[in-house]
């Protein structure tokens, strides 16, 4: 897992960067880091982690096609773990070979906001505000509506 975003700009913002591409990650990462916290996983098993543990991952923004855990699983993962119905993380969806069902899929869990690749750095951060700004509009942040491990062993 790579965590970074020290010098981000605007602190508290979370974003969850999950892509196993571990060169693309970097260069994602590099960019998103300037105005976000950047939680970098190169697995889906580490994704799942970190939203485990950490309460307030504001944006996921994840590859669908991965070895093992894939897009699909950290997404139906965010919908299943959500204390209230609704609450999921909002996420943008990395695909490089998506297909009209990917699209159907990703959006039967709840994702609004695509990008294909090659990725455009400026419409990945604006897909990441236009989330943010949907969350924004909810009466309760994923910090709020989650369980912590414990909570689910209990």
């Amino acid at each position: 897992m790579i965590g970074r975003g020290h010098g981000s700009r605007h602190t508290g913002i979370q974003i969850l960067l999950v892509e196993d591409d571990r060169p693309t990650l970097e260069i994602l990462s590099l960019y998103l880091e300037r105005f976000y916290t950047v939680v970098g996983c190169t697995s889906g098993d580490r994704a799942l982690e970190a939203l485990r543990s950490n309460r307030y991952i504001s944006v996921i923004v994840t590859d669908l096609r991965m070895p093992g855990v894939n897009g699909y699983d950290i997404l139906r993962w965010t919908a299943e773990n959500a204390w209230r119905p609704g609450r999921t993380i909002p996420a943008v969806v990395l695909t490089g070979h998506g297909t009209p069902e990917d699209e159907h899929r990703a959006r039967s869990l709840g994702v609004t906001q695509f990008q294909r690749k090659p990725i455009d750095l400026r419409e990945l951060r604006d897909a990441i505000e236009t989330c943010r700004g949907s969350t924004e509009t909810r009466s309760l942040g994923w910090a709020d509506s989650v369980r912590t491990a414990d909570e689910w062993n209990s």
